[in-house]
């Protein structure tokens, strides 16, 4: 479980977020939206620890975690690849640097991974080489592979083509089944409609609505949301 308490950031004379507090349990798909500058992204950086200027407090399974400590996986907008490595490198990379695996033991990891995201045949490939979806997937099996005990997605469905959308909804589903909360950062709404099973709305660093998917699309309470909704759907 995430539990995020009085999240507040300011930089410079911006205030960015105010009292953003939260809870994403175990299994549960969170969708943050809301529209350019509400914060959405900042969540994000404070979690995998990118941004100190800020207070509050995140707990993960009710344990805080200080700043500088990273519980977090973050699967990136542009999937950041190492375009001189292989798909199986770009998986192996961290395995090798940061948990200390020999070369076999982070490559045969990798290759179980990727295999499972349907890249078996793709192992040798680079970036170049490789579908938008291709480059997702990978991105995704090098995030998992590291064991995160929350799932973090930024824009996961940008640029992609709508039959690659949907597998990547898929990916996603299936990897909620494990248990691990996943929170979604998006601008896609109907992406979000179709795979959070929570949503919250982030408007000017102030949550306006959180409550489950369901509702929150068939039944928005705030005229801001409704209006934001309006002009996305």
């Amino acid at each position: 479980m995430l539990e995020v308490n009085k999240l507040n950031c300011k930089i410079d004379e911006n205030t960015i977020l105010s009292d953003v507090s939260f809870k994403i349990l175990s299994g549960e798909i969170c969708a943050i939206i809301g529209g350019s500058g509400a914060g959405k992204t900042t969540i994000l950086r404070i979690l995998c620890g990118l941004e100190q200027r800020f207070t509050g407090s995140v707990l993960v399974d009710n344990k805080k975690i200080e700043k500088g400590t990273n519980y977090f996986g973050l699967v990136p907008q542009g999937y950041s690849l190492f375009n001189h490595f292989t798909a199986m490198d770009n998986v192996a990379y961290a395995l090798r640097k940061v948990k200390k695996y020999s070369r076999q033991q982070a490559c045969d990891i990798a290759t179980e991974s990727l295999t499972k995201f349907g890249l078996k045949d793709k192992l040798d490939c680079y970036p170049s080489k490789l579908s938008g979806g291709q480059k997702q997937r990978v991105a995704i099996a090098r995030t998992i592979v590291m064991e995160p005990k929350i799932l973090l997605f930024d824009e996961p469905t940008s640029a992609l083509d709508p039959e690659v959308t949907r597998d990547v909804i898929e990916t996603i589903r299936t990897l909620s089944t494990t248990g691990i909360p996943i929170l979604v950062v998006t601008h896609d709404i109907p992406m979000a409609r179709r795979v959070a099973t929570h949503v919250i709305f982030l408007d000017n660093g102030i949550i306006i609505e959180d409550c489950s998917g369901k509702e929150f699309f068939a039944n928005p309470r705030s005229d801001r949301v409704k209006c934001f909704l309006n002009e996305n759907i």
